[in-house]
């Protein structure tokens, strides 16, 4: 029984102790002296970073002004709420309860607290990375911060705007927003709040190498928080105008304001800035080759490291201890009323006296219980820390390894470009050449020494191909990748020779800009040589081919003459009508020759230009005014292999809609199609509405010589043709644009 009571108790005491806290506060709900100190409260916790502590005694504010009704400064409680949720990273949490806040706005709403929810959805959005939906909200939440002329809620939008933009990269955007925000800033006269858009602008010049104006706008905060007397503030403004002069150069400078700033930390036993300080002292001394000085001040960096780490525990720790000690003294009070009460009744109720006893007793040894467990946490964190310093030293020793590795891999680099037939260079972001190997010699005729003392590479080029260089060089810094270009190169005796450079970027990973270039130039001189061999090869191929097919045209209308003459001689129309159709078609091949002689491609024709000349042709070889003829003719390309056969196909399906199907007087149209089916398809459609075939017609089964070669034709190149009679008559042709090779 008496370890049943042990344990309830222990189960219950810290909620015995939340409850008699919330009861304090709630006896006096409706009292503004209590809001301030809750308010007070808050401001405490929040200093210290209790997160759980602000977010509990806000809870109790937002109770205390819903039990008043007031809804104004219930919406100002929740959104406290959900901004200390954003802070903590709790998304789902702040999503809940701007969901709340939402609903409360809606019973009263207006421009300042539609601009507090937009500005909330502009965090989250930030925090899960969606960059473009916060953007837009933001934009929002500061019209309405400007329609309710809320000025500093309307900084602190483009404040945030610009933050956004900074994470985007979009630096000249975050300007604008940060200089918009200084400008409010200015109207409400919060200098503070101005300096820190000071900073935040120096950060901006100094991502994009602009160090003139980095120091400018530090120096410019720096003014201010001297002028307001802001330490912690100061002290981060002389280390960041120590860094800025360093980078413009004015070393002295530099010191001056970093020794200051590690002046200020140490009488503030800022022990978070002056690790920072130091850790800035090693680079400096590591750029300046004092090593020595580098490796002190790294240490005491990590010394300082260190410590922060572990004041942050015995800060901690102290918290903790505080908060017990407050029970304990409470706890305390409450016994001396129970025994004033005991003596009172004069030790009447013996049964209270021993509870009491073992609630002191149970106290003590929860108590004991918390030390013990304090200090194995303690115990466990030393040891991580001895862990972590261990690691530290191992990173080390890897780095000295590392650069041990990096110089050895240097030397054999140097040694394969300087003897490489090849000529490699180093380039510097301003175009300056810091190396070049020594095959340079043999290319140019002129020594490393007097190669490196040249002012432009763009001497070592012909003046002709200047412009050409100075083009792929821009273009270079534009996308920052690999450019290979082709130029003449000059010698140190004045000839030239063809050079073919190829130059890689070297990308600075923080900044994003170019550093330095690498280029590689090669003598092609004989490669151009024999490029320009085959070029002509191939432009003799390409006149003997064009002339071949003007032979072969000229030899068909030979033909065709001849043809002519045979026919005029003739007088049986049998035979007439017979060199009539052979006309046409040798006309149909000397077409296709004609089309390639005028074209560029001589392995293929424009098929829709020659298929419009082709119906011409045949319909003016008829001289039929009875018929019209109609044609929809899309863009085709095909072979010669493919023209030849296909234009054959159309010259005797089309001959025979002239022939037959029109007879006596009758009047009628003939269609000519040739459209695209997809897949590399085409079809080419011939349709009339004349008397249409014969019953017993069958296209498999040819009874005259044209049909022969229809067929032949068509199985030739593999097309597919079908035909239907129905108020005249329809072929289609169905054939594939690609040749079978």
């Amino acid at each position: 029984m008496k370890t049943i009571r042990i344990c309830a108790v222990l189960f219950l005491f810290p909620f015995i102790a939340f409850s008699a806290e919330k009861r304090a506060v709630n006896d006096t709900v409706i009292s503004n002296s209590q809001v301030d100190s809750l308010n007070n409260l808050i401001n405490h916790y929040l200093g210290k970073e209790n997160f759980q502590k602000v977010l509990e005694y806000n809870f109790m504010i937002t109770e205390i002004y819903g039990n008043l009704g007031d809804i104004e400064n219930m919406a100002r409680s929740y959104n406290r709420i959900v901004n200390v949720f954003i802070r903590i990273k709790a998304f789902d949490l702040a999503e809940k309860y701007q969901r709340i806040l939402a609903q409360i706005i809606g019973r009263r709403p207006n421009d300042a607290f539609q601009g507090w929810l937009f500005s909330n959805q502009s965090q989250l959005n930030s925090g899960k990375g969606e960059l473009d939906e916060a953007i837009r909200n933001l934009y929002i939440s500061i019209y309405y911060f400007h329609k309710g002329k809320e000025t500093r809620l309307e900084a602190r939008g483009y404040r945030l705007l610009g933050d956004v933009f900074v994470l985007q990269k979009l630096y000249n955007k975050a300007l604008y927003a940060y200089k918009s925000s200084t400008i409010l800033l200015l109207q409400s006269a919060d200098e503070l709040e101005i300096a820190v858009n000071y900073t935040r602008m120096a950060h901006i010049y100094q991502v994009r190498d602009d160090n003139q104006y980095n120091l400018l706008y530090n120096l410019k905060a720096l003014h201010i928080r001297e002028k307001l007397g802001a330490s912690k503030m100061i002290n981060n403004s002389y280390l960041n105008v120590g860094e800025a002069y360093w980078l413009i150069g004015k070393k002295d400078s530099a010191r001056f304001f970093l020794e200051k700033a590690l002046k200020l930390a140490e009488q503030n036993n800022n022990i978070y800035l002056l690790e920072i300080i130091y850790r800035e002292l090693s680079g400096f001394a590591n750029q300046d080759g004092r090593f020595k000085d580098a490796f002190t001040y790294y240490t005491k960096s990590v010394d300082y490291r260190k410590k922060y780490r572990d004041e942050q525990n015995e800060a901690e720790i102290g918290l903790i201890a505080a908060n017990h000690s407050i029970r304990d003294a409470a706890a305390k009070n409450d016994l001396l009323k129970q025994e004033n009460q005991i003596q009172e009744l004069q030790f009447n109720h013996g049964q209270i006296k021993t509870i009491l006893y073992e609630v002191v007793f149970l106290f003590m040894m929860a108590l004991i219980v918390f030390i013990n467990t304090m200090a194995r946490t303690n115990m466990k964190r030393k040891k991580k820390l001895l862990a972590l310093n261990d690691q530290l030293k191992a990173e080390i020793q890897e780095r000295i390894e590392a650069e041990g590795r990096l110089l050895r891999n240097e030397a054999l680099y140097r040694f394969l470009a300087e003897h490489s037939i090849d000529v490699t260079s180093l380039l510097d972001a301003n175009m300056h050449r810091l190396y070049i190997s020594p095959s340079c010699e043999k290319f140019y005729g002129y020594t490393p020494a007097e190669i490196l003392q040249m002012s432009s590479p763009l001497e070592l080029v012909e003046p002709s191909h200047r412009v050409t260089v100075n083009y792929h060089l821009l273009e270079l810094f534009h996308t920052k990748k690999m450019s290979q270009y082709r130029y003449r190169a000059l010698r140190k005796d004045g000839s030239s020779f063809w050079a073919e450079s190829v130059i890689s970027p070297i990308i600075d990973p923080v900044s994003d800009e170019i550093t330095e270039m690498i280029t590689n130039v090669r003598d092609i001189s004989q490669q151009i040589t024999y490029e320009e061999e085959l070029a002509e090869n191939e432009r003799q191929k390409d006149y003997l081919l064009k002339e071949i097919h003007n032979r072969v045209k000229n030899n068909f209308a030979i033909l065709i003459s001849l043809m002519e003459m045979q026919r005029d001689q003739a007088k049986n129309s049998e035979l007439n009508s017979s060199i009539s159709d052979l006309q046409l078609r040798v006309r149909t091949m000397s077409l296709v020759h004609e089309q390639l002689y005028h074209t560029q491609n001589i392995s293929a024709i424009p098929f829709d230009d020659y298929l419009r000349n082709l119906t011409l042709i045949i319909a003016s070889s008829f001289k039929n005014d009875r018929i019209k003829l109609m044609t929809d003719i899309r863009a085709c390309t095909l072979p010669i292999e493919l023209a030849l056969p296909m234009g054959l196909i159309v010259n005797e399906l089309i001959t025979n809609v002239y022939k037959y199907a029109f007879p006596g007087t009758r009047t009628g149209t003939v269609w000519v199609k040739l459209l695209p089916e997809g897949d590399e398809k085409h079809s080419i459609i011939i349709s009339d509405n004349g008397i249409g075939l014969p019953e017993n017609f069958d296209i498999k089964k040819p009874q005259s010589m044209g049909t022969q070669i229809v067929q032949i034709l068509v199985e030739q190149v593999e097309a597919q043709l079908d035909f239907t009679v129905d108020d005249g008559t329809c072929f289609r042709i169905l054939f594939s644009t690609k040749q079978e090779k």
